[in-house]
């Protein structure tokens, strides 16, 4: 009768205790997606997914065409995300088969826009 009883208390202190693993306490933490944007500088990230490497530049419209941005991307690569601290930039990119691809872009705080050399080694934004 005693192991009975001591049977009953285990299984009480077992079905009242909580579980750590609780979907809540999960959700409470912060991730970067669900994080809002205050005054952050715009972003841009470059791929190539061209069959070319390319040249890209990022000049400043604002300024006289300062250079924010020059860098060569192969192939199958990106330039990771680029803090702009311009508002109005044009991205060109150039090779020795295509000179001088042109996207202009109006940018606000907070913006994380995406270029791309396609396929057909064509310069879009997405």
């Amino acid at each position: 009768m005693k192991n009975v009883r001591l049977l009953l208390v285990l299984l009480l202190i077992v079905n009242c205790t909580t579980d750590l693993t609780d979907d809540n306490s999960i959700s409470e933490i912060p991730t970067p997606e669900t994080q809002s944007c205050v005054d952050d500088l715009p972003q841009i990230r470059i791929t190539n997914n061209g069959v070319h490497s390319f040249d890209f530049l990022i000049y400043d419209l604002d300024d006289d065409y300062n250079t924010l941005y020059d860098q060569s991307i192969s192939v199958t690569l990106d330039s990771d995300w680029i803090e702009i601290t311009s508002s109005n930039i044009v991205i060109v990119a150039s090779n020795e088969y295509d000179y001088g691809q042109k996207i202009e872009l109006n940018l606000q705080n907070c913006d994380a826009i995406e270029v791309v050399i396609d396929a057909n080694d064509d310069l879009t934004s997405l």
